[in-house]
């Protein structure tokens, strides 16, 4: 836009496909397009699900061509150089990083860059979060540490995130700000309606009476999968002549082992990988539950999303779950990497519809009144102005 006095603001994330961290990327861009020039950079393939939608939004994007999330010294390398390149080209007065790489590469860019632009990150999960060995551990601490001078202000998207920050001594108190992730508008199918273009993707017709579990979101080794795999195993005894699947959606790299879990068990009929499917969420009512068996977590958008459309919610007690989930209130919550505890919630849902819909209720109203879109924006926008 020529003439265009807006500020620029700049988002960069490590990867364009479907997931919570390019969720909040696409919702914050396409908001603040009405008072900002807005941009995104993102690596990965330039036709991944962030650069599709933010094409249709007329947002412009940046491909980074050697950026991954897995490290890689000389293509990491490659990509400093890029974002000093890309940073000197535009200016932006705001840099919003997301992702632990690329909020301490796009840090140091945005610092060495000459720009002064101010530098924002949001942790979507501390990585030192992950199970590595402690002297890797170690440096990844050290490594947030470092990136946490070079960012102005980092926001937490859970309190669990905050106060891990302070234990870990990550960065002073006065630069770190909790903002929940809140859910804009959603559509969801009617569930009739939903669970018939569940199956048209499955490839099954799967009945009205079938249970119908769903597990959203990237296949890392941080979503505990196989946990789950086992849960739903276990769960097959006892659960007498209902039906029930398990259909789990995204794509990553423990697609492999997922794969040879359930084949090893004999359950692939049962268990549908399905892939990434845009929009997943106007699906979700097709689904008796969520199960989310994560071993590290930031704040998920699946439970947002999953309460909205009035599905109830089971879930590893990690990260900021807590926050949302309150056991037996608003969902279900079992202790990480327990597959037992996992199988004993999801037949409580199974086995109780009032139950179901007493935690559903109780979490789509707690949604409502704490989790909310507007002041997520508000909240942001403030920290960016700070």
């Amino acid at each position: 836009m020529i003439g265009d006095s807006r500020k620029k603001l700049l988002f960069v994330i490590t990867q364009p496909v479907v997931g919570g961290a390019q969720k909040y990327v696409f919702d914050l861009a396409r908001h603040f397009s009405l008072k900002y020039q807005v941009s995104v950079a993102a690596g990965g393939q330039l036709d991944g699900d962030l650069f599709k939608k933010l094409e249709v939004e007329k947002i412009k994007t940046h491909h980074l061509k050697f950026l991954g999330r897995e490290v890689k010294i000389g293509d990491d390398i490659l990509v400093f150089f890029e974002l000093l390149k890309l940073f000197r080209e535009e200016k932006p007065d705001i840099i919003h990083l997301n992702s632990s790489k690329i909020g301490l590469m796009g840090a140091l860019a945005g610092y060495f860059s000459g720009v002064r632009p101010k530098i924002i990150f949001t942790a979507h999960g501390w990585i030192f979060k992950e199970e590595v060995p402690r002297r890797t551990k170690r440096v990844t601490i050290w490594l947030a540490r470092l990136a946490a001078k070079f960012q102005d202000r980092i926001i937490c998207v859970s309190q669990n995130d905050f106060y891990e920050a302070l234990k870990h001594r990550i960065a002073p108190p006065r630069k770190l700000y909790v903002v929940y992730n809140a859910v804009g508008e959603t559509e969801f199918l009617p569930r009739v309606k939903a669970r018939v273009q569940i199956s048209r993707l499955a490839g099954r017709d799967f009945a009205e009476d079938n249970f119908l579990l769903v597990n959203p979101g990237r296949l890392y080794a941080t979503k505990g999968l196989n946990y789950l795999v086992e849960a739903f195993r276990n769960l097959q005894s006892k659960l007498g002549e209902k039906k029930i699947y398990l259909v789990i959606f995204g794509d990553g790299p423990e697609l492999k082992n997922l794969k040879s879990q359930i084949s090893n068990l004999k359950l692939e009929d049962q268990i549908l990988l399905m892939g990434d499917v845009s929009e997943m969420s106007q699906y979700l009512r097709a689904f008796d539950a969520l199960v989310l068996s994560s071993t590290k977590e930031g704040f998920p958008y699946s439970i947002l999303e999953a309460g909205l459309a009035g599905v109830p919610v089971v879930a590893a007690d990690v990260g900021g779950i807590k926050e949302i989930i309150i056991d037996g209130t608003t969902g279900l919550l079992v202790k990480p990497r327990n597959s037992t505890a996992l199988a004993e919630a999801i037949l409580k849902i199974a086995g109780d519809r009032n139950l179901a819909q007493k935690i559903s209720g109780s979490l789509k109203k707690n949604i409502a009144q704490d989790f909310d879109f507007k002041t997520m924006i508000q909240k942001t926008e403030w920290v960016y102005k700070v």
